[in-house]
């Protein structure tokens, strides 16, 4: 293993000389964990430590770091002896004030009953200061999947809550969706449930609210709360239980898009619609700034047809209720950007339609900076099925799960549309995420995304097709930086080619604001925290 670490360095001071790198990492001490360990999360900072969590069954495993040696100076197993086959981890709550709260689950099928609880986790002491702290009861909740339990008959059905945090982290909305009370959907009205929590997960407010629309009619897009602690809902509304994206006799679309506002002074919902002319809405989110307004944030598309996008929309919900367009409202996507890249086909496609459409484009994040100019990123992200016959005459079927180019833009405070840039990349596996798409964190300094790439895309041109990073095959852990000027640089940390050697960039946490905190796998039950700081 020390071998595999020094070829790690080795390759490391090869490609990054030391005077040059913009980046710094660090590989700390090995620790082993219990087959098939949950990891949960990283957290902490420079001062207090660093910490990991991970779940086994019934047991909570704390291991806490010296957050300059990444040495081990704590390890405990924490027993959860009341947990249920139920029992869920649901997330880490990380606000503002530097208070941590591991968030988990369970449902009393006796009872009837679901719970919601937290512990605090002091960071200093590697301890739990405060167990089991219930915060919410409710009836039966609908999840949106499930998980095997304790043996392959029985199943827990996870994704009951969203969590959702105001622009300054001082608010933490919970939301849920109760079990339907008809299971047709042309009869089904939702009722959802709204809990806002302080930074001290004190509950400020909550309540449980029926929608105005059948459950066919309206999609629940998005949920948000600003530092006041309302509450917000983005809805999808179909004209009608049809469900049809265009209406054949106008040619607009067949849905609209809603704000609904939830306050802890009335039981009314404020309900507001949202008007993009004669475009059609791909992928929506809603987000305060932080001065206190709520942000629209949209893909959108003037053909109905297919998965492509056009550019970004930008509106304001104003105190008043009423939406206004963000500065000029409509930020079309430069083609010669686009061209970037790109085969010799696309880039013919492209020439061909003046209005082309990036397809397969998915919204990874929506930022508003402390100046007030907003940054979105986006990943080309899809999926193919094949279908065959295997040789005993048995129909089967696989997927492809494909992460492709990073589109990143950035509107200024004056509603300037500064840049679009394509960070190119294309990644390929079987099953999804795994090494696969990418982690983003921010400073004042720029944008930061790691990601596994294949080498040959180090130091690729402008008119070159990036090379494919296959999942599960080793690759190298690149950073790809945009400042605030949209200028791009790209640095190669390390090789993981080593066969015993894994790293998960999407389970990686941002910690001290320029510093990204994950593992490296070794072996099936060895990790190492490996920390990447932005100098």
């Amino acid at each position: 293993m020390k071998c595999c670490l020094f070829v790690l360095f080795c390759l490391a001071s090869v490609y990054l000389p030391a005077q040059r790198s913009k980046f710094t990492f660090k590989l700390g001490q090995e620790y082993e964990l219990p087959r098939k360990t949950e990891d949960l999360a990283f957290f902490g900072n420079e001062k207090d430590g660093i910490v990991n969590l991970s779940l086994k069954r019934e047991e909570l495993i704390m291991v806490r770091f010296d957050p300059i040696t990444l040495n081990k100076t704590i390890e405990k197993t924490i027993n959860i002896p009341d947990a249920s086959r139920n029992f869920n981890s649901e997330t880490l709550a990380q606000f503002g004030n530097g208070n941590y709260f591991w968030l988990h689950s369970d449902w009393d099928k006796s009872n009837e009953r679901e719970m919601l609880f937290y512990d605090k986790i002091d960071v200093q002491s590697g301890r739990i200061s405060e167990a089991n702290h219930k915060i919410l009861e409710a009836s039966k909740i609908a999840g949106s999947g499930a998980v095997s339990g304790m043996s392959v008959f029985n199943f827990k059905v996870t994704g009951k809550y969203n969590y959702d945090y105001d622009a300054h982290r001082t608010k933490l909305l919970v939301s849920y969706r109760l079990f339907p009370e008809f299971r047709n959907d042309k009869k089904n009205i939702d009722v959802l449930g709204l809990q806002v929590f302080d930074e001290n997960m004190t509950r400020l407010w909550g309540g449980e609210f029926r929608m105005p629309y059948t459950e066919a009619v309206m999609d629940n897009e998005d949920f948000s709360v600003d530092s006041k602690g309302n509450a917000y809902l983005l809805a999808k509304v179909y004209e009608s239980d049809k469900r049809k994206e265009r209406d054949k006799s106008t040619g607009k679309a067949g849905y609209h898009f809603e704000i609904l506002k939830f306050t802890r002074e009335s039981k009314k919902i404020a309900i507001t619609p949202v008007s993009i002319d004669d475009n059609f809405i791909r992928e929506s989110s809603l987000i305060e700034n932080p001065s206190g307004e709520m942000i629209l944030a949209c893909t959108y598309s003037k053909n109905h047809k297919g998965t492509g996008t056009d550019g970004i929309f930008l509106a304001t919900l104003g105190l008043d209720g009423k939406i206004v367009k963000y500065k000029n409202g409509y930020y079309e996507f430069p083609k010669e950007e686009l061209e970037k890249f790109a085969s010799a086909r696309a880039k013919r496609k492209i020439e061909k339609n003046e209005d082309y459409e990036t397809p397969n484009l998915k919204v990874r994040q929506v930022g508003v900076l402390p100046d007030g100019s907003i940054f979105i990123s986006c990943e080309e992200f899809w999926v193919e099925v094949h279908y065959y016959y295997s040789t005993s005459g048995a129909y089967s079927e696989s997927r492809t799960y494909y992460y492709s180019d990073i589109l990143a833009t950035k509107i200024d405070a004056s509603g300037k549309f500064e840049w679009l840039r394509k960070i190119p990349k294309r990644q390929r596996g079987a099953v999804p995420r795994g090494t696969m798409g990418y982690k983003l964190i921010s400073d004042g300094s720029g944008f930061y995304f790691l990601y596994l790439d294949n080498l040959k895309n180090l130091h690729l041109e402008e008119d070159q097709v990036p090379k494919y990073h296959v999942d599960g095959y080793g690759g190298q852990v690149v950073v790809s930086k945009l400042d605030g000027q949209g200028n791009l640089s790209k640095e190669l940390l390390f090789d993981t080619r080593e066969e015993d050697i894994m790293i998960f960039p999407t389970d990686f946490y941002q910690i001290n604001g320029n510093q990204f905190i994950g593992r490296a796998k070794l072996k099936k039950t060895l990790f190492q925290p490996l920390l990447i700081t932005v100098n």
